[in-house]
């Protein structure tokens, strides 16, 4: 009796781990933000990233699933901003090409979306961070009305912990592009990223 409860729990401990290896297996690694460049005819996007963070390439092709492109109807336009997951795959060609796991519209345009500046401060909050930054090429004045607020939640750090946040760190913040009318204005950061060039 007892070789039998032996050999059920291993049974059942092998299957639990089969079980969790295959859930995992098939996971989306990369992600990639840019503009939307160009539409092809049969639904491609060509994705270009902007200043602020170097995600590798400088555009990516990306194939789209007919029913991705259909899910996101109108909103998928020339000059928008997106935010793509992808496998990490991409072919050695000019552009790159991969094919796009996820897409989200971030905004219909792109001008505006992404924030790059420096830290002035950090205030540390219930779920993340209050950051004042200073948009890079400025100085900081002293009312402080050419700064931004960033609202950035803790899962929106991307290759940043909580402790990397400190005065003069320059960072590239994507936005939602939708501002507060305060002085400064707030922003909701969906990504706060280390500033690359």
């Amino acid at each position: 009796m007892k070789k039998f409860i032996v050999l059920t729990a291993l049974v059942l401990a092998g299957a639990a781990l089969l079980t969790a290896c295959a859930s995992s297996a098939k996971t989306t690694d990369s992600v990639y933000r840019g503009e939307v460049t160009s539409i092809s005819e049969n639904g491609d996007i060509l994705v270009t990233q902007v200043a602020g963070h170097n995600y590798g390439q400088a555009s990516i092709l990306f194939h789209l699933s007919s029913g991705s492109a259909a899910d996101l109807g109108g909103t998928l336009a020339q000059g928008a901003f997106v935010e793509i997951h992808y496998n990490g795959a991409l072919t050695r060609s000019i552009p790159a090409q991969g094919t796009a796991d996820s897409i989200t519209v971030i905004a219909s345009y792109s001008e505006g979306i992404v924030q790059n500046g420096t830290i002035l401060s950090v205030t540390p909050g219930k779920d993340g961070y209050s950051i004042s930054l200073l948009p890079l090429g400025q100085e900081k004045q002293d009312d402080l009305s050419n700064t931004i607020t960033l609202t950035v939640h803790m899962f929106a750090l991307e290759g940043l912990k909580g402790t990397d946040l400190v005065e003069g760190l320059k960072v590239c913040a994507v936005t939602t592009g939708i501002a507060a009318m305060s002085s400064p204005p707030i922003m909701q950061a969906v990504a706060l990223l280390p500033y690359t060039e």
